[in-house]
């Protein structure tokens, strides 16, 4: 007589099994993509920075001569090909610059963002933005934009 699985006794390679599919199954229920993209912009003649991004994102001082985002992009349930695409195709993610005058415009490639489908479900993903400043230029305490320092106004002026 056959027995099912379900009334088999439980031994050690029984449970080792179960438990290994179990992750298997669960690893690609859950697979996520994961990547990570960088732009440097220059601020040489730039006396004020600003933001108009998508994403939350966090900005702090640095020691180099040049603002640097970085975005760390992590995509659930999506494929390769699908991220590949919405990366170096749709450009989902990129930041641009523009300069007018003399201020230096941080702005999301796309300024709304429909969500992303694979297999007719919803993907999720998450975005971490981190802008590094040089350290010529300091935050305005009551807005989100960065002045290049007095000092150094006072000297480009001279």
């Amino acid at each position: 007589m056959r027995k099912s699985l379900f009334h088999m006794s439980p031994t050690p390679g029984r449970i080792a099994a179960t438990l290994l599919g179990l992750f298997l199954v669960g690893g690609v229920l859950n697979a996520q993509i994961h990547d990570r993209l960088h732009w440097v912009f220059p601020v040489d003649s730039v006396q004020q920075i600003d933001f108009d991004l998508v994403d939350k994102y966090e900005a702090e001082n640095w020691d180099g001569n040049q603002v640097m985002v970085t975005s760390e992009i992590t995509v659930y349930n999506a494929t390769k090909g699908i991220v590949r695409f919405f990366l170096e195709d749709n450009r989902r993610w990129d930041i641009i610059d523009t300069l007018m005058d003399k201020t230096l415009l941080l702005d999301s490639y796309h300024s709304r963002r429909a969500p992303i489908v694979s297999g007719g479900e919803e993907c999720y993903e998450v975005v971490q933005v981190k802008v590094y400043i040089p350290k010529d230029f300091e935050k305005d305490p009551n807005s989100e934009s960065w002045f290049l320092k007095e000092e150094e106004v006072e000297e480009e002026d001279n």
